[in-house]
């Protein structure tokens, strides 16, 4: 088994010479075991091993007694051990957080705050292969991402893992070599959690039924997953400096760079992105990102998504623009009125648009907001495109009388970063169309109409071929 665990220890460069190591011991034989090791390679790999155990008072004296096993465990072999009790339970009561979320948080949040006494210790725990099958099928079961089935890191930033090389059958046999006499924890065998259910029902079931080797080929699939995961995240993180670019508090995602990608780095990006504006991805799930796929690839300009932590997305002719509530787009409101080309096509690189205008007898069924139809005799050209400005109204289609565009904007639930890169369609007299919302009563079509104009605003991204 040492073998098996050296090897492991190396392949992942997981220790250094003078590193300092906190292992974080419960007391059970996973941690008991992995704190000998670490405490019989001191030497060898001239490492100081200190030990930290966390009473999380959920089975009163049961719980006391464990940690006072693992002190003195630590005594007898001149361990620096540290040690505290939290009151998990009343976390829960406040964070409304399950029971094992909850003792994880409040364990590491001690693990890392003795590390850091410590000068910057790495901090190993004593997950083991069995522990790795769990994982992989428990996040196969909740419909997990290639983030998930790849499973328990060996290296994960301040933490390492060096048992994941071995089992449970084998860390049992070490306990049982060394007399190490290992504590029990009695909620280990209880099939209220979910994890224990995977250990104790459906694993054997699985190895009894299906195969027997179910174990090492969910770790297969979670080293195999794992690579393909960082693969994934490298060509991810090689393009985040094409598509993504800090605008002053915003971060704003170029369509024209992102669509192309495949999928699966389009979903990854969306979550560097995420994790790059708040620190974390905490809230964010599957459902999340295929919104922001959905809204990237047919959303309609000016879409507003809330995502958890307060964050907004928010969709542009450009690409979409990721920030607080409080965000706001560059503002546009100063571009000059451009003619439109009628019949043709005029580009707008200011507003990231080109406007179609092409004249017909026959009316065209027009079947999404972005184009509108209007009567060309009735309308007086030039006509021409600009953005709001102050103390601008129309009529809007099917309305009597005026309104002012600042309140159609309010009224319509338009997104306030939007207003101001909205195109405005006006003839020589008047608003003709608030363009992507709302058609005027200026050049409406009626029974009447003869000749049709049909104007169609298209993101130039769609048409960068």
């Amino acid at each position: 088994m040492l073998t098996k665990v050296k090897a492991w220890i190396e392949k992942y460069t997981m220790l250094a010479t003078g590193d300092k190591i906190l292992v974080a011991c419960s007391g059970g034989p996973d941690s008991l075991a992995l704190l000998h090791i670490f405490n019989e390679f001191s030497a060898e790999y001239n490492i100081s091993v200190f030990a930290a155990h966390v009473d999380h008072m959920f089975r009163g004296a049961e719980s006391a007694q464990e940690a006072a096993f693992v002190v003195d465990f630590c005594q007898q072999r001149g361990i620096v051990c540290y040690h505290t009790a939290i009151d998990v339970p009343k976390f829960i009561r406040e964070t409304g957080l399950s029971g094992q979320d909850a003792a994880r948080v409040v364990r590491y949040r001690y693990l890392r705050s003795v590390a850091q006494e410590l000068g910057g210790a790495k901090i190993a725990t004593g997950h083991h292969r069995d522990d790795q099958a769990e994982t992989v099928l428990i996040h196969i079961l909740r419909g997990a991402g290639s983030a998930g089935i790849q499973g328990i890191q060996p290296v994960n930033g301040d933490v390492i893992r060096p048992l994941l090389a071995v089992s449970r059958a084998e860390i049992t046999e070490y306990c049982l070599a060394h007399h190490l006499e290992p504590q029990l924890d009695s909620s280990n065998l209880k099939t209220n959690y979910l994890r224990n259910r995977i250990r104790l029902i459906l694993l054997p079931e699985l190895e009894k039924q299906y195969n027997s080797g179910i174990k090492d080929a969910l770790c297969r699939t979670a080293i195999i997953v794992g690579d393909e995961h960082d693969y994934i995240q490298t060509a991810a993180r090689n393009m985040l400096s094409q598509v993504l670019v800090d605008q002053g508090g915003q971060l704003f995602m170029d369509a024209k760079v992102l669509q192309p990608l495949h999928i699966a780095v389009k979903r990854e990006i969306f979550r560097l992105a995420i994790k790059k504006k708040q620190g974390n991805l905490t809230g964010i799930s599957y459902h999340h990102v295929e919104t922001l796929l959905e809204l990237l690839s047919i959303g309609r300009v000016g879409s507003v998504i809330q995502l958890p932590g307060e964050l907004v997305v928010y969709k542009s002719y450009e690409g979409l623009y990721l920030g607080g509530n409080d965000v706001k787009l560059l503002s546009k409101a100063d571009f000059p009125a451009q003619v439109l080309s009628v019949p043709g096509t005029t580009h707008i690189p200011e507003l990231g648009i080109m406007i179609t205008a092409a004249l017909a007898e026959i009316r065209e069924v027009t079947s999404h907001s972005h184009s509108g139809v209007f009567d060309w005799e009735t309308l007086t050209p030039p006509l021409f495109v600009r953005t709001r400005r102050d103390g601008d109204r129309f009529q809007p289609l099917g309305f009597h009388g005026s309104k002012k565009i600042k309140d159609f904007f309010i009224d319509t639930k338009v997104p306030r970063q939007v207003r101001d890169c909205t195109p405005i369609i006006c003839d020589s007299r008047s608003i003709i169309w608030v363009g992507g919302y709302r058609q005027a009563e200026a050049g409406k079509v009626t029974a009447i109409t003869k000749k049709f104009l049909k104007i169609t605003i298209v993101p130039l991204e769609q048409n960068s071929n």
